[in-house]
């Protein structure tokens, strides 16, 4: 980090304007008043469930006409209303050289942008921010500026899950063309005015200190015996657990996930329905919240994945099918039945309105199908961003990736909803020092 990077200071809140039904703390205004007022690129962050997602939603819809929203995969995309990367500036689904970087049919939205918003920057490989410094240069016709003079505003964190990558010749690759894997490598982001930070502090899922603690703990890399006891008188066997209790089993893989869904609907009675999703237009595939044919029988365990109008369940909340027809879903929430309508996902698009002389955005694509997905168990990736009351963990053979073990102990609201298949062991909580040597260097240097 250069010594251009700076900690961006907290008002006292301003809360005109903003969406309804958000109360904005002292540090969503400092980021709104930084990204109108600031000049550089914005790094925000915060431990898990301190409402980035909130602030970044907020933000996109203040600013809607000066701003595009992008994130690394399609769910994260879908889950703030944005586009891929990928999609976006037209890059290949691979290592990302020199001469993938070329005019976008989105070059005339690129030159009208003021800021790109960057979700779920944590998990974006160091080569795709340096495509997208290098796209934004040259379909701005700003070679000289670093990503041709747009601002960054990031949103992540560190201590939760790295850039996803399956090869060793990759890494060596980004090391030596980009002075490693994460996003924050590139020289770029140090050029002009550097980059300012507001962390989130205030967390709205947890309300339980003695897990708060043990989480930041946890985040740090920094557990001793006492916070790993706290942990590990949490293990139970999946048996011993109350007969019907909302657990969401949290796994490292998707096979696994896959593996105990299959096997808990296989074991219910009674009819199977298969639901099959519509799509229309210009849809990823990659994209799709849940399955294209989904599969059910009353008594199967579901997770809700869109918020009710009504405020009768949230994204996230797990319920019980209590009734099934051809085309009918009911489900069963704390004793009361609902019907669930159908929900439907855009794919979306920008453009620039000559006319209205600003960005705006135009949906190329829908996906129709129940917000619902079975919830025996849930891959601790597919989890990140969700709140739940009961989380039983199995990390099987242990984490693999730095981050994984902070995730997902950090999905429950309180030490008493948790649950562990085997004792936490000081190797499960992986901790990567570059990683946390860039977010250090706002404290030492901000």
């Amino acid at each position: 980090m250069s010594e251009k990077t700076t900690s961006v200071p907290v008002i006292q809140p301003r809360p005109k304007g903003w969406p309804a039904g958000v109360e904005p703390t002292r540090e969503h205004i400092a980021a709104y008043d930084y990204m109108r007022e600031g000049e550089g690129h914005l790094f925000v962050t915060g431990r898990a469930g301190t409402g980035k997602s909130t602030l970044l939603t907020s933000l996109r819809d203040m600013m809607s006409d000066e701003i595009v929203v992008v994130a690394p995969t399609g769910l994260a995309a879908v889950n703030v209303g944005g586009h891929t990367i990928h999609s976006f500036f037209g890059f290949p689904p691979r290592l990302i050289r020199p001469d993938d970087i070329r005019r976008s049919r989105n070059g005339r939205v690129m030159r009208k942008l003021k800021f790109l918003i960057i979700d779920e920057v944590s998990m974006v490989r160091s080569d795709i921010m340096w495509a997208i410094d290098q796209s934004l240069r040259i379909n701005r016709g700003k070679p000289r500026e670093p990503f041709g003079g747009v601002r960054l505003a990031m949103f992540g964190d560190l201590h939760q899950l790295p850039p996803v990558i399956d090869e060793g010749e990759v890494a060596e690759h980004l090391e030596n063309a980009h002075g490693g894997p994460f996003f924050f490598s590139i020289p770029s982001l140090k050029e002009g005015a550097g980059t300012a930070l507001v962390e989130l502090s205030q967390v709205f899922r947890q309300k339980d200190e003695a897990l708060i603690r043990v989480l930041n703990r946890v985040r740090e890399g920094d557990v001793d015996e006492e916070d790993l006891s706290a942990l590990n008188d949490r293990v139970h066997p999946i048996r011993t657990l109350a007969e019907g209790a909302d657990y969401v089993i949290l796994t490292p893989t998707n096979a696994a996930a896959k593996r105990i869904n299959e096997a808990y609907l296989a074991r219910l009675e009674g009819k199977l329905f298969q639901y099959k999703a519509t799509t229309t237009g210009d849809y990823n595939a990659s994209a799709q919240p849940t399955d294209e044919a989904l599969a059910l029988k009353v008594g199967a365990k579901v997770m809700l994945l869109r918020n009710d109008p009504d405020k009768r369940w949230v994204n996230g909340t797990v319920a019980k099918v209590s009734r099934l027809e051809e085309k009918r879903v009911w489900v069963e929430i704390d004793g009361d039945e609902h019907e669930i309508e159908k929900a439907a996902w855009e794919s979306r698009r920008y453009a620039f309105d000559t006319e209205q002389g600003k960005i705006v955005e135009a949906v190329v694509g829908e996906f129709h199908q129940f917000p619902l997905r079975l919830a025996w168990a849930l891959t601790i990736h597919k989890s990140q961003g969700l709140t739940l009351d009961k989380v039983y963990i199995d990390l099987g053979r242990g984490t693999f990736a730095h981050g994984q073990a902070y995730v997902a102990l950090s999905r429950c609201r309180s030490l008493e909803g948790l649950a562990l298949a085997r004792p936490l062991k000081p190797s499960d909580i992986l901790f990567d020092p570059a990683a946390m040597g860039y977010r250090r260097a706002f404290e030492l240097l901000g």
